[in-house]
């Protein structure tokens, strides 16, 4: 009974060194612990900007956990020239009427809850936003923060630039 409760220990050790060292190898290395479904990643394809100030975010996370949403605590609306001309903050986003959120998937939607953008795991979504003024044409980046201040996870950028329409 002892040899096999020995062998059952070491054959777990081997087939856990094993494990880890097999996924360390693949995914990056020895320096950091790497785990890809820790930090949400979105990416905004698909979004448009138009002169009279209305912008179409269209937002789908598509990476990162899926036991809890991914927060948008800060989108920026950028020149060019790398000019920040406006930037709705979490208080902003937190108070979107839902009525400007159109989800594809409705039993799991994107929501304004009362600290920001909520976005699922797999959701794709359009939200409305406004800007208070008008554009002038040209090219813009809009440019999304998660909550961990992060605005790329995975090599994806959570940005994307659009050239704007007229309305």
């Amino acid at each position: 009974m002892q040899t096999f409760v020995a062998l059952l220990i070491i054959g777990l050790i081997i087939a856990t060194g094993y494990t880890f060292v097999t996924y360390q190898y693949f995914f990056a290395g020895f320096k950091n612990l790497h785990n890809y479904s820790k930090t949400p990643a979105y990416v905004l394809n698909g979004s448009k900007v138009f002169t009279n100030g209305t912008v179409v975010l269209q937002i789908a996370r598509v990476d990162g956990p899926d036991t809890y949403g991914g927060f948008i605590v800060l989108l920026q609306l950028i020149y060019q020239n790398g000019t920040t001309i406006y930037q709705w903050n979490a208080e902003q986003l937190e108070s979107i009427p839902q009525s400007h959120i159109h989800n594809e998937y409705p039993l799991h939607p994107i929501k304004s809850d009362k600290f920001a953008l909520v976005v699922p795991l797999g959701q794709n979504a359009s939200v409305m936003l406004q800007v208070p003024f008008n554009l002038k044409p040209g090219i813009y980046t809009l440019r999304a923060y998660d909550v961990d201040g992060q605005d790329s996870a995975y090599g994806i950028s959570f940005s994307v630039t659009v050239q704007a329409q007229q309305s």
